[in-house]
């Protein structure tokens, strides 16, 4: 296969028909021809990335990872897909995928560590259901000996028993009669990677001669093993649909991970219902995602992001929607560009008309608290009758800005897998590094847990670092570099301006200091004089004001009084915040008490499902689609 003058031609339109919608109007639908073409670009865009990788030998094939075993295996599973769907060089390829299986099969250690192998298996398997003995676009390119290899590979990973696990314990057995899908395996993203390959490894050989009547260590067959995992699989999708989706919170990378497995559950299942309810949690995915990101960098609270003053736009918002950078090749975007899966119209439409969407808040209920004292690895209990976070977002075309409220709870309280390295602030658009995030320094191996609780409402946020936090250092404001003003200081408070809003930060407790950034990224860092002060940021749109002036008047005009542990202040959306820094009460909104507990699992104009319950509503105007998970 071969990319013609018309594909690359093909290419220019898809880029015209991406989600470059600047002049659409508020409350106007794209039109259907329009979402149409963003949507079928995916072939195009994917197309573009192979012929780029087609010639390449895989002695210069670009490594990649960050261990010695993800180094050896990307290589090798990117040169044998790339060649494999060319339908060329099929010996090499075939070695490839030999050299990749007698990696592991010679050394079984390196196989169970948790970071060394499902990071790409899902691809070997998808290789399998495409080129394989039964493969479904062209069989027999993967040789039977070399097919048997990836088996013998797999085999070692999935044969183990759950008790037998140490160190890096990571999935190994379907547990949802005990666990509800909520025991979590060494991280959110770590343990969907797992499950995934072992569903899918089941499914393969349960009927393969020489595999189908092996038994598993805890004596069981992949037969049983494959029937237990659809059961698993069905309850995983139901139960996310059901709390809010992703501990692991709009974490871009980690929430990818957790996603490319479930193409190939997508892709390969035969269960009608399983492959309706993975359709329907990606669907759920890219709207969660997507009504809160701007050209492709998601905006609102965070969790796990090791940096997050350039986190880069959303792979899959390139693939999918056409927005964003152009992500580099590699092993973990295969599954997705490989997949039959597309988003649709009503999914499209809220992800590319950022103007249309207008102005509106977000408000979900995640889960992050921890059961039975059970919050650090390898296995993580998630409390699941309270989440004890109301995550809240402030969406307009110009900003979003967001933060994940909940109680000054002992750090103990929460997974780590909740509580490290969480992120809020604002994003503007304009550039895709302009943004305004107030936080922790990280003081040991770039984590720190429990840092900061906060509160919100419109574009007014605040928020304070927490005693009970581990490893935060100093409190600090990001301010970007690029798409920012210079900060402008007038009393209390800092000021700045976007391409289409402005923003104020304010130091409540005692003075700061400046300090640029010494990375690539361009910013600099407001350091707060005094750790525990509480940090107030203001963010509205310009279209709101007359003028610069204007807005930094009326921000200097808003009530304010910080006295006995209480900063009491109206914002300048006229709301009244009272915010307890001694940590005694939780903070009030114009006279009531944060609710950590809404009756919604997910409240936006354009997603909506009740806490429980299992069925989801997705529409933006006339279009609508609803997604039940309980059938």
């Amino acid at each position: 296969m071969r990319i013609s003058v018309f594909v690359i031609y093909s290419l220019i339109l898809s880029c015209l028909f991406s989600c470059n919608t600047n002049n659409v109007v508020k409350n106007e639908q794209l039109p259907d021809s329009t979402l149409i073409a963003i949507r079928d670009g995916f072939d195009t865009r994917v197309a573009a990335y192979f012929e780029e990788q087609k010639d390449i030998p895989l002695s210069m094939w670009k490594s990649s990872g960050w261990n010695e075993p993800q180094r050896h295996s990307y290589p090798l599973i990117e040169y044998a897909t790339v060649n494999l769907m060319f339908h060329q060089n099929i010996d090499s390829a075939n070695t490839a995928l030999v050299e990749y299986a007698d990696y592991f099969i010679n050394d079984p250690e390196k196989i169970l560590h948790r970071d060394h192998f499902h990071w790409h298996s899902e691809m070997a398997l998808r290789l399998i259901e495409f080129f394989g003995t039964n493969g479904i676009k062209t069989a027999g390119l993967i040789k039977p000996e070399t097919e048997n290899k990836l088996f013998e590979a797999v085999w070692l990973y999935a044969k183990r028993r759950q008790e037998d696990q140490v160190g890096a314990n990571t999935k190994a057995e379907a547990d949802h009669e005990i666990s509800n899908t909520w025991y979590i395996y060494e991280s959110e993203n770590h343990h969907s990677q797992s499950f995934t390959t072992l569903w899918h490894f089941s499914k393969l050989i349960k009927d393969r001669p020489g595999f189908q009547d092996r038994k598993y260590d805890d004596g069981r067959t992949a037969r049983q093993h494959f029937e237990s995992w659809n059961e698993y699989l069905k309850i995983y999708f139901a139960e996310r649909a059901k709390k809010g989706i992703y501990v692991e919170i709009m974490s871009r990378d980690y929430n990818h991970k957790s996603v490319k497995g479930m193409f190939n559950v997508y892709d390969f299942t035969t269960d009608p219902e399983l492959k309706r309810k993975a359709e329907y949690y990606i669907n759920l995915y890219f709207t969660y995602w997507g009504q809160e990101q701007i050209d492709g960098i998601a905006g609102g609270a965070k969790s796990r992001l090791y940096q997050d003053i350039n986190q880069g736009t959303s792979e899959y918002g390139y693939l999918f929607f056409g927005i964003g950078e152009k992500p580099h090749f590699q092993s973990v975007l295969l599954s997705a560009m490989t997949t039959t899966y597309r988003p649709p119209l009503v999914v499209v439409d809220i992800v590319c008309d950022r103007k249309g969407r207008g102005v509106y808040e977000v408000k979900q209920h995640p889960l992050g608290l921890a059961k039975d004292g059970e919050y650090g690895p390898p296995v993580y209990h998630m409390r699941t009758d309270y989440g004890g976070i109301l995550r809240y977002s402030y969406c307009t075309p110009d900003f979003v800005i967001g933060t994940c409220m909940y109680e000054a709870r002992p750090r103990e309280d929460w997974t780590l897998i909740s509580s490290q390295n969480r992120s809020h602030g604002v994003i503007f658009a304009g550039h895709e590094n302009a943004a305004i995030l107030p936080q922790c320094e990280k003081t040991a191996s770039n984590r720190a847990y429990n840092s900061q609780w906060s509160v919100q409402q419109k574009g007014t946020l605040i928020c304070q670092k927490l005693e009970t936090n581990q490893r935060a250092g100093r409190s600090v404001v990001w301010f970007s570099g690029e798409g920012l003003g210079n900060p402008i200081k007038e009393g209390n408070w800092i000021f700045t301006e976007s391409e289409g809003a402005y923003a104020a930060v304010c130091v409540v407790d005692g003075g700061f200091t400046w300090e640029e950034e010494p990375g690539r990224t361009k910013g600099k860092w407001l350091v707060c004089e005094k750790e525990y002060s509480p940090v107030i940021l203001e963010v509205d749109q310009k279209s709101n004001y007359k003028s610069f002036e204007e807005f930094r008047s009326k921000v200097k005009g808003n009530q304010l009084s910080f006295e006995n542990n209480i900063l009491k202040y109206k914002g300048i959306y006229d709301d009244e915040f009272t915010f307890y820094t001694d940590y005694s009460k939780s903070p009030e909104i114009n006279g009531e008490t944060v609710n950590y507990a809404p009756e919604k699992a997910y409240d936006s104009p354009f997603l909506k499902a009740e806490w429980n319950n299992g069925v989801v509503k997705i529409q933006k105007e006339e279009r609508q689609l609803v997604l039940n998970f309980n059938e």
